[in-house]
């Protein structure tokens, strides 16, 4: 649990993540909004709040679903469940955000609940869970996107018939809660802008934020959409076992990219290996190409996945590890070489690999971006 409380008097909005740990947008959201600042009352975040889910990328956890856990008028149903139960109690909230993503679209046919607001009757919840919709929908959505990604919202008028935190939330206590479903058809990337988008409007229209910038650090690094699947060519095993990206520093200052967390998709690809005595592209683990300061680190033994680099310390050497610079407005190539399974290549076409990157802004704090690799 995570707790920012201001100089300046205001409500206290809890944010939760991860509830379902196979939904990893609402916990990459939750795990930015944490470190996000306010201006007045307290910010309480649980980014993985059913953290062994999380861990195991499945809805529930040796318990059930933690989700279905919150009985009105009733006990919690699990620990864990009643370890919520306490924050939700001794924080004193004022307003429940819950962070989640659905295979589908609500109300589309396809028996989805994405790219929907979901609002107990209590308090004046559908007046700001509406408010929201039509935020997202005039000022978030990108035009390419169709009419049949616009959010919808729905206000329940039964509160406490369903064994979820937000229905126990509105039933029990009177307080205003909104579920966030983003829909999985849309990238990660994607789904993580609409849902601290959806929260940062909130918290401004709440009276926790003077102004909407908290969200301008979600979007100063920007991925490509051009992974590719490469052939390294370097150790002649005609495999296209690599793979490139393109990142573009779209903030006002130079940008250093720290740190790089790689978690495929397919839990058979368990390596990084580059298996050369080179140091460089394709002859690396990791190298990025920028202009300020080429990136690199030259793991030795190799990287397991899922894993993280630490570009200032986990090369073999001190020329082996180096952390990439962007200067303000450039781009950027980054390669990773090569994926394996059992230690042997594997064809990254149709793979998929979900990417963090760690970096810093001169003079800001580190801040995260999420995307996803689909080459």
């Amino acid at each position: 649990m995570y707790v920012t409380e201001a100089s300046a008097d205001g409500p206290t909005l809890m944010v939760a993540g991860g509830v379902h740990g196979d939904e990893k947008s609402g916990y990459r959201s939750a795990g930015q909004i944490k470190d996000w600042d306010i201006d007045a009352g307290k910010l309480v975040v649980i980014p993985e709040a059913c953290k062994p889910a999380v861990e195991a990328r499945t809805r529930g956890f040796a318990d059930g679903d933690l989700n279905r856990h919150f009985p009105d008028g009733a006990e919690e149903e699990s620990q864990l469940a009643a370890a919520v139960w306490d924050v939700v109690e001794q924080q004193d909230i004022d307003f429940l955000w819950d962070l989640h993503s659905s295979y589908g679209i609500y109300e589309s046919g396809d028996g989805g609940v994405g790219q929907a607001l979901f609002a107990p009757i209590a308090g004046d919840t559908g007046v700001h869970s509406k408010a929201i919709r039509d935020y997202l929908n005039a000022e978030v959505l990108d035009d390419s996107l169709n009419d049949v990604y616009d959010f919808r919202e729905h206000t329940h008028h039964d509160d406490g018939s369903q064994d979820m935190l937000k229905h126990k939330v509105g039933a029990t206590l009177g307080t205003p809660a909104i579920i966030f479903e983003a829909t999985e058809k849309l990238s990660l990337d994607r789904r993580v802008k609409h849902t601290t988008a959806a929260v940062e409007r909130f918290m401004y229209q709440f009276g926790l934020l003077e102004t909407r910038s908290a969200i301008e650090s979600a979007n100063d690094l920007r991925y490509d959409g051009d992974a590719t699947a490469v052939d390294g060519r370097v150790d002649g095993n005609g495999t296209r076992s690599g793979l490139a990206f393109g990142l573009t520093n779209d903030a006002d200052w130079a940008l250093t990219i720290t740190d790089v967390e790689l978690a495929p998709a397919n839990a058979a690809i368990d390596g990084l290996s580059d298996h050369s005595y080179d140091e460089g592209q394709w002859t690396s683990e990791l190298h990025i190409d920028s202009d300020v300061q080429s990136g690199l680190t030259d793991v030795n033994g190799g990287l397991t996945l899922p894993g993280s680099i630490d570009l200032s310390s986990d090369g073999h050497s001190d020329s082996a590890d180096r952390e990439a610079i962007l200067s303000a407005g450039s781009s950027a190539t980054v390669s990773l070489y090569q994926f394996e399974s059992g230690g042997n290549p594997v064809g990254m076409v149709g793979e998929t690999v979900d990417v963090t990157v760690s970096y810093t802004l001169d003079g800001r704090e580190s801040r995260t971006r999420a995307l996803t690799l689909s080459p």
